[in-house]
């Protein structure tokens, strides 16, 4: 069978789904399956091409299929053990490499709950600066390892397991601090996508009644890690989360500034704290 027959014959999911499988599948540029339709398959890759073919109609996100996620220009490795990085995620990553920019000398980062490592790895990129990076997931721990090679920053970039900032002893120490911890509200979680519900790691999805559990454990220690001056930058699932996070925050003594995601729902918070209380 050829090529084009593949993609005329095989329906039940994006044109784009389509060509991103077959290269996979036949390990070529998306533009040489584009270019040579008539080119013909042998059997066995037939055979795994209908395999993955059915295991994406059945719910199993592309992502995972590949192994692989463009974030920030860059194509991730991505697994079960971790969530699949979303666009508004650059939104963070762009104000925290903005405020580090900004800064002298070379100061020190923390990066909490890195899941696949997407936010610290390009933070380390486009920087210059080495970041730490912490994650409750042995396994995701792996992944963003993994990330940091692939990427070219694995000397700037450190990884340790920890539940939240347990593992850290350093006082007053970090300049800025960015998460992105689970926010899915225990009552929205049935009514997630089917491909998110049922294949992205809970873990790193759930985050109790009102989805701000690990928030309220994190902001609660802040001060003891974070630097005078230092910012704090996280991201949340919309205005009602935001505004309870932000009134956290300045109760602790921070200014804090909320930033809206492509499609206008209050997603980043960025706060500098200004008053040891």
């Amino acid at each position: 069978m050829t090529i084009s027959r593949f993609i005329s014959e095989l329906n039940g999911i994006t044109w784009i789904e389509k060509i991103s499988l077959l290269s996979f599948a036949l390990s070529k540029k998306k533009e040489e399956i584009l270019i040579r339709p008539n080119e013909t398959v042998t059997e066995e890759k037939f055979k795994f091409i209908k395999t993955i073919f059915e295991e994406r109609k059945n719910g199993r996100p592309l992502a995972y299929i590949i192994n692989s996620k463009e974030f920030f220009s860059e194509e991730f490795f991505v697994n079960e053990s971790v969530l699949i990085p979303r666009p508004e995620t650059e939104i963070l990553v762009e104000e925290a490499i903005n405020i580090i920019k900004d800064m002298k000398g070379q100061p020190n980062i923390m990066d909490v709950g890195t899941g696949s490592g997407i936010i610290g790895i390009m933070i380390a990129k486009h920087t210059g600066i080495n970041v730490l990076c912490l994650d409750i997931s042995r396994e995701a721990l792996r992944v963003a390892s993994k990330n940091s090679e692939r990427i070219g920053v694995k000397g700037k970039t450190f990884f340790v397991c920890s539940d939240l900032l347990e593992a850290i002893k350093e006082k007053g120490n970090f300049h800025v601090i960015v998460a992105n911890l689970p926010y899915v509200k225990t009552k929205e979680w049935e009514h997630l996508m089917k491909d998110v519900r049922d294949y992205e790691p809970k873990l790193a999805l759930l985050g109790g009644e009102d989805g701000l559990d690990l928030y309220r454990r994190l902001i609660r220690v802040l001060e003891r890690v974070i630097c005078e001056k230092g910012w704090f930058l996280c991201e949340v699932g919309g205005a009602e989360q935001a505004e309870v996070v932000s009134e956290m925050l300045i109760q602790k003594g921070f200014n804090v500034s909320k930033i809206k995601d492509y499609s206008g729902t209050e997603r980043i918070i960025k706060a500098q704290w200004i008053n040891s209380l």
